[in-house]
């Protein structure tokens, strides 16, 4: 017989890649430091930064607790309904500090959101289906297509910030307002009902999930997590004020700026797509591992020739900033599904999120006490080299252990 609630679940599988396109379709990428500079200048504009990964601090244990006990698509209802609400603010914030600091809280609840709950919905959806040996490949896929609407977005997105730095937040105001449109058609995977899985007890269940970390490869993909948004963070949020220098801009007259930023960002949206695509033959080429501390490797040399040279020899390194973001999530999700049990897997990678977004918030209130933008890639070269330092000097935790799934 035929399972009714499994075929009205598969309808997640068509609706999962458009979450992920209108997720990736992100216009105001190659612009808002551009936006945040030319309103507020550098150390201001760092604190705005630091205010989003801070806020994302305090909404990811709840959204990804409230994602394995109560259910995924909510959840990511949620996300799409507070970056309409972000957007909105964007274009209303004028030069206050205070509303721009608001709309990075409300986008900072979307990313928190989703962190997590997408991948792990796929994961829920296939295994109901009995069809889990095809998650790395459609992950891979809905990545790619993510990367390849972020390529077409950014391009988009700098011509209008040439015009208004402002248009970008408008474009992807009326994105936000089409993936909630989307998400209002997902299923709910059928193991995920209030009346079972909330606990005894109202407080969130967070101590089951750091038990995990008592086994070694755990650990070290918990660090990995941990170590990832700081040296993405550094790769990316750098290169739209590096790219005024390259360019002899200042922060307030960003000139041709959004331009060239929108270009790059487009380039690098490819390779990561590509990269994406590439994850399954990456994982069998190098081991999960191996691959891993290489794409950390890539992230911390994209920092460390920012702050040796402004010269336009490097932009062809700078394309290649988006691979690790294309593949440890398909990589660390692959390794960490089968360790974990289902009602803990969101909420484990939304903790090491949480602890990555907590580490790169104090990064960034760091960077901004430096006086020059000098100074900022100094000190982001020396934590970047840090954190590499870490991942290789602890990657023996990670060998797989007898009879252990995953490689």
């Amino acid at each position: 017989m035929s399972d009714p609630g499994g075929s009205r679940e598969s309808v997640n599988l068509r609706l999962y890649v458009w979450q992920r396109v209108t997720a990736g379709a992100l216009f105001w990428l190659p612009t808002s430091f551009l936006f945040f500079l030319s309103h507020h200048g550098l150390e201001s504009t760092l604190r705005l930064a630091s205010v989003y990964f801070l806020a994302v601090v305090v909404f990811e244990v709840p959204s990804g607790w409230l994602s394995d006990h109560v259910g995924r698509v909510g959840i990511l209802r949620l996300a799409a309904l507070s970056w309409v609400v972000a957007h909105g603010l964007y274009l209303a914030a004028g030069d206050s500090f205070a509303v721009v600091a608001g709309a990075q809280v409300m986008l900072a609840l979307g990313f928190a959101s989703k962190s997590g709950t997408d991948t792990t919905l796929l994961f829920d959806t296939l295994e109901n289906l009995g069809r889990v040996a095809e998650f790395e490949r459609l992950e891979a896929r809905a990545a790619g297509s993510a990367f390849a609407a972020t390529a077409v977005a950014v391009v988009a997105g700098g011509a209008l910030g040439f015009v208004d730095l402002r248009l970008p937040f408008a474009a992807s105001l009326a994105v936000a307002v089409l993936q909630f449109a989307g998400t209002l058609r997902m299923v709910e995977p059928r193991s995920h009902r209030p009346d079972h899985l909330i606990g005894n007890s109202g407080a969130w269940r967070i101590r089951p999930v750091l038990a995990y970390l008592r086994r070694p490869v755990l650990l070290w993909l918990f660090v990995f997590l941990t170590l990832q948004q700081p040296l993405e963070g550094m790769a990316l949020d750098l290169i739209q004020p590096w790219l005024t220098r390259l360019l002899g801009s200042s922060f307030t007259e960003v000139g041709s700026a959004p331009l060239l930023s929108g270009a790059l960002m487009a380039v690098i949206s490819v390779v990561g797509a590509l990269t994406a695509r590439a994850v399954p033959a990456l994982r069998r080429r190098l081991g999960a591992t191996r691959a891993l501390m290489a794409l950390a490797g890539l992230e911390t040399g994209i920092v460390l020739a920012m702050a040796l040279t402004a010269s336009p020899l490097i932009l062809p390194l700078l394309a290649l900033r988006s691979t690790q973001a294309a593949a440890a999530p398909v990589l660390v999700s692959t390794r960490v599904a089968p360790l974990l049990e289902r009602h803990h897997r969101a909420t484990f990678l939304s903790l090491g999120s949480l602890s990555g977004r907590l580490l790169y918030g104090l990064v960034l209130l760091g960077l901004g006490t430096r006086n020059d933008f000098d100074s900022v890639l100094g000190l982001a070269a020396v934590i970047a080299l840090s954190s590499l330092a870490l991942l290789v000097a602890t990657s023996p935790l990670a060998s797989p252990r007898p009879g252990e799934a995953g490689s």
